[in-house]
């Protein structure tokens, strides 16, 4: 269970990066806006918005991360663990409904992980 929850810790650290860098136009922004915008582009105050709202997400996928990788060292109780899975069900489930279907991978991630820990 250790290295899935290590594992899971990396990708949610991956997920803040993507969220977080290049601070003016996130990886993550640029990739989702293509399938919103249909080739437009943003208004330069449009993408400051945007992009501190993408920062806002990676900084909640950094506290996620912290919290399975705190878990995977043994630092933290299997129901650290838990509550860092359900969220990342949670936002994963959200994020495929409102955002992008990638935003799915969360979601899977945490449903293995809570089977692991057998929920």
């Amino acid at each position: 269970m250790k290295p899935f929850l290590f594992v899971a810790g990396l990708l949610h650290a991956g997920f803040l990066f993507a969220e977080l860098y290049p601070w003016s136009n996130p990886y993550l922004l640029r990739r989702v806006s293509k399938d919103f915008l249909h080739g437009e582009s943003f208004t330069v105050k449009q993408l400051k918005l945007v992009s501190t709202i993408v920062h806002n997400a990676g900084i909640y996928n950094g506290i996620v991360a912290a919290g399975l990788l705190w878990a995977a060292c043994g630092g933290a109780s299997v129901d650290v663990a838990r509550v860092m899975l359900i969220g990342a069900v949670v936002a994963g489930a959200f994020g495929a409904a409102t955002i992008s279907p990638l935003t799915a991978v969360q979601a899977v991630v945490g449903i293995v992980g809570l089977i692991l820990l057998r929920v």
